[in-house]
């Protein structure tokens, strides 16, 4: 009888990538059309498989909600997500991957979003 673990069974319940990555790549499109004005639509599908496989099958990110969002970052930021190696090593030696990647994701939108100190003030 075949036994598959619980990573095993949380990727085989990710959306199928042939029908799912090209809605995905299209909301990057959509979402955030100044990161991606570079690339033509051929190569915004090629990188975002890349970086959503790379979080789902290396990282281990298997909650959809955070893998869209890591997807969405490590697209726009030109894959600074994936080549980070501390991202990489905290991710990959979380207890819960999905939960550093989520807290790692909340950081780094909450470091735009807080008043930087003025020289002077």
């Amino acid at each position: 009888m075949l036994t598959l673990d619980a990573r095993q069974e949380a990727l085989l319940r990710l959306p199928y990538p042939a029908t799912f990555l090209p809605r995905l790549a299209d909301e990057i499109r959509r979402d955030m059309p100044e990161r991606v004005i570079g690339l033509d639509n051929r190569t915004l599908a090629a990188e975002t498989e890349r970086c959503y496989t790379y979080a789902a099958y290396e990282l281990g990110i298997t909650r959809l909600p955070v893998l869209v969002r890591w997807t969405k970052t490590d697209v726009g930021s030109g894959g600074a997500l994936h080549r980070e190696m501390t991202v990489d090593l905290t991710i990959r030696q979380a207890d819960d991957p999905n939960l550093a990647a989520a807290d790692l994701l909340a950081a780094l939108a909450a470091s735009h979003r807080w008043p930087t100190p003025r020289s002077g003030a």
